[in-house]
């Protein structure tokens, strides 16, 4: 049986400051398999974000989607990383 997902504290805020510049923000935490916490969507385009407390790294199943992935997987730890991310600032 598979463990309940952990959301980073930073994540509430990050995905309050995507929201608040007009992004779409899908959370997939539960998803689990090392997909990313965040799907974004913003100005067309699509984004993954995986959130992270400052210190924090990836999990192997995450390394591993990452590379795998044929879309960009951003890490991030603030809400100004996020919104960099996906070109909002």
């Amino acid at each position: 049986m598979r463990r309940a997902a952990r959301v980073d504290r930073t994540q509430t805020e990050i995905v309050d400051a995507l929201r608040k510049v007009g992004a779409f923000v899908f959370d997939c935490t539960r998803l689990g398999g090392g997909f990313p916490d965040l799907f974004v969507a913003f100005r067309g385009e699509a984004f993954l974000l995986e959130c992270k407390a400052p210190g924090g790294r990836l999990t192997r199943p995450e390394e591993r989607f990452a590379l795998s992935c044929p879309l960009k997987v951003h890490v991030v730890r603030t809400p100004d990383d996020a919104l960099r991310a996906i070109g909002a600032i």
